[in-house]
């Protein structure tokens, strides 16, 4: 290739999980170490122009990140031909794209980090496993990062041994919920899955960036006040604040409590809802 900056092209499944993620993850990387590269993603099943899968939005989120403008697109001959490097999220789809495309420069995660390891596709799965795939997909490309480089400068590099079968166990899916919820149960659950996400792994969460989600989350109920009797916005102002005043990661007891405030938002509050609300967040202030 003769660009003046290198095109890396993640492909994953659909374009709506990890490629995306390890896109952002791989630009921060990039940032760090103070180069500029060109890194996009696209998918081998075509679910084009779909957004980031809500549990993937909720990690990246988590780690300080945000993508809030991609679409899915289709892996193509141009954007092939355009990249310098396909990094295949598995060793499943690196073999793929060696078929359909032995012109191009292919590597997978595992490989890159010289591991004989596959992330599996956490689609469906709890956000625990959304978070500990990011993790782990973030430890594959640090550890691959110089590997990369050589790649893009056309040395040859060691391959790795084939990835065995995936022996872990896998995360149960969630049940989806029979009927179709409501604006403000859909905005709530975005928030709890979030808290869910901090509890779980409160030690590796950027929390400024989490609150700013948090509260701006919350922020869309105020769009969706039933009537004049609905002090939604008073609620949410109220849990804000209290969100405002904390420097550091809550305790798992505050944020049980805050999740507690949460789902009751699912449904129109009233005057004793807004005290309520107001007299627990004064009381969990760690100022």
């Amino acid at each position: 290739m003769s660009h003046l900056e290198p095109t890396i092209l993640i492909v994953g499944a659909a374009d709506t999980g990890r490629a995306p993620i390890a896109v952002a993850l791989l630009r921060r990387l990039v940032q760090e170490r103070g180069h500029a590269w060109q890194i996009a993603s696209a998918g081998v099943v075509g679910h084009d122009d779909e957004p980031l899968q809500p549990m993937a939005r909720d990690a990246l989120a988590v780690f300080g990140m945000t993508d809030n403008n991609h679409t899915a697109r289709s892996l193509t001959e141009e954007l092939v031909n355009a990249a310098d490097i396909l990094i295949a999220v598995d060793s499943g789809i690196a073999r793929v794209l060696r078929s359909r495309y032995p012109q191009a420069n292919v590597t997978s995660l595992g490989e890159l980090a010289g591991r004989a390891r596959d992330i599996p596709d956490p689609a469906g799965m709890q956000i625990g496993a959304w978070l500990h795939y990011t993790r782990e997909m973030e430890s594959l490309l640090r550890a691959g990062y110089e590997r990369l480089v050589a790649l893009l400068h056309g040395e040859a590099v060691a391959p790795v041994a084939p990835t065995p079968s995936p022996s872990e166990p896998l995360v149960q899916p969630e049940a989806p919920a029979p009927p179709p919820p409501s604006e403000r149960q859909v905005i709530c659950e975005r928030a709890i899955r979030l808290i869910d996400a901090i509890q779980a792994m409160p030690d590796v969460i950027d929390w400024p960036a989490a609150r700013g989600r948090l509260q701006m989350t919350l922020t869309e109920l105020t769009a969706y006040v039933a009537d004049t009797t609905d002090l939604t916005a008073l609620y949410v102002e109220a849990l804000n604040l209290w969100l405002a005043r904390q420097a550091s990661v809550p305790s798992d007891e505050q944020l049980t409590q805050l999740r507690t405030a949460i789902e009751r938002g699912q449904r129109p509050v009233g005057q004793a809802e807004v005290i309520a609300v107001m007299r627990w967040g004064a009381g969990l202030s760690t100022e």
